[in-house]
């Protein structure tokens, strides 16, 4: 027996009802729709921002509008970057420390506190000294000495291969006379030179020096001692 119903699809019955057609068009062609005008509480900020930003002041001194205030590192450390309130504190460098010398044995006749100082470009010795320990020096060879102050001073001579000797190490060094020198002896830049000096700090301040003979290759290490006074200053030869 015939089904008293027809099946038409979709497409049909588009094509054959363009009223059908344009209302099915309408309702699934996607449209832009405008957003609702709403009423937003709004508030005035210019005058109090004015007001703040004459307020603010770096050391008591009203900021300059385009000033820029750098924070302190070590407040930042511990604001920002420090893991935790309980963590160690941030370890920094002291404002000084004191030079550190050594003892030697010079010329065989009297033992001499050396300021090592890397930083100064010879080997010095207080006139003092020179002249208590009797060390002859050739006048002609002279060097302009500046001081940390900015003063230049002559220095009197050099006192050449003077022997040095530090635990089992003898060297023999040259050395220039200092009038008014404000130590007994100074070894700068030609004793790490010559010794291959290795040097050591250690956080209590301690420091020691590990020294070649260029002779013979022996090798020791001597323990520093904080810088003294002058022991020959006002001393005068007998």
């Amino acid at each position: 027996m015939a089904s008293p119903y027809l099946t038409v699809s979709l497409e049909e019955i588009l094509s054959i009802s363009p009223d059908m057609r344009a209302r099915f068009r309408e309702k699934i062609t996607p449209r832009r729709v405008p957003p609702e005008a709403r009423t937003v509480a709004f508030a005035e900020v210019e005058e109090v921002a004015d007001q703040f930003l004459s307020q603010v002041a770096c050391d008591g001194n009203p900021m300059v509008p385009g000033g820029v205030v750098v924070p302190d590192p070590y407040e930042v450390y511990l604001r920002d970057i420090a893991p935790s309130r309980d963590a160690a504190q941030l370890t920094v460098a002291k404002e000084s420390h004191a030079l550190r010398s050594i003892v030697g044995l010079v010329d065989n006749k009297e033992y001499v506190e050396a300021i090592v100082d890397p930083g100064c470009q010879v080997i010095a010795m207080s006139e003092n000294v020179c002249h208590a320990l009797a060390l002859a020096y050739d006048p002609s060879i002279r060097l302009n000495m500046q001081s940390a102050n900015g003063e230049v001073d002559k220095s009197l001579g050099l006192v050449r291969n003077v022997p040095f000797a530090v635990a089992d190490i003898v060297l023999y060094l040259q050395i220039h006379v200092i009038r008014n020198a404000a130590y007994d002896m100074l070894l700068g830049r030609p004793f790490d030179v010559l010794t291959k000096s290795v040097v050591k700090n250690y956080e209590n301040e301690e420091q020691t020096i590990t020294i070649c003979c260029p002779n013979t290759g022996q090798l020791a290490t001597v323990p520093t001692i904080a810088r003294g006074h002058a022991r020959f200053r006002g001393r005068t030869a007998a």
